[in-house]
């Protein structure tokens, strides 16, 4: 999706104690099984915004909806760069930059994070350094 002029990626997922969860297993199980489910999500992130005086919502990609395999791959390239952002190496690849480029970054902490985080989050932020996990259950499309 493109919300207000930056990319916001979506990932449609199922509780895997779901009744259809043994039946959708990628994005094209979806239409399959639950016809018009996907335009009824994508024309909700179109309009949500609309009645707070926002244009609608535009999609790229031709306003598919991808399959796991390539959510997966979003999936692990946000992660990394949320961890190189918080643990600043981010920062570390800013300094090589002049002034004016260093400006334009947002610059968030580690510890900044953590005042954030509900308490309940703060050890997921402290294990930063852990692998992401591959848990195809737990990313059922």
């Amino acid at each position: 999706m493109i919300d207000e002029g930056e990319a916001d990626w979506k990932v449609v997922t199922i509780d895997a104690e779901d009744k259809w969860a043994p039946f959708l297993n990628d994005i094209d199980d979806v239409e399959t099984h639950l016809p018009g489910t996907l335009n009824a999500i994508r024309e909700w992130f179109r309009t949500y915004k609309i009645p707070d005086g926002k244009p609608p919502n535009k999609f790229g990609l031709n306003e598919r909806f991808m399959n796991k395999t390539y959510a997966l791959g979003v999936i692990k390239e946000c992660n990394h760069a949320w961890k190189e952002l918080i643990t600043g190496e981010k920062d570390r690849k800013l300094a090589l930059h002049d002034e004016e480029v260093q400006k334009l970054v947002r610059k968030l902490s580690k510890s900044n994070l953590l005042e954030l985080a509900p308490e309940e989050d703060k050890q997921d932020l402290l294990s930063l350094g852990q692998p992401l996990e591959e848990d195809d259950a737990a990313l059922s499309f």
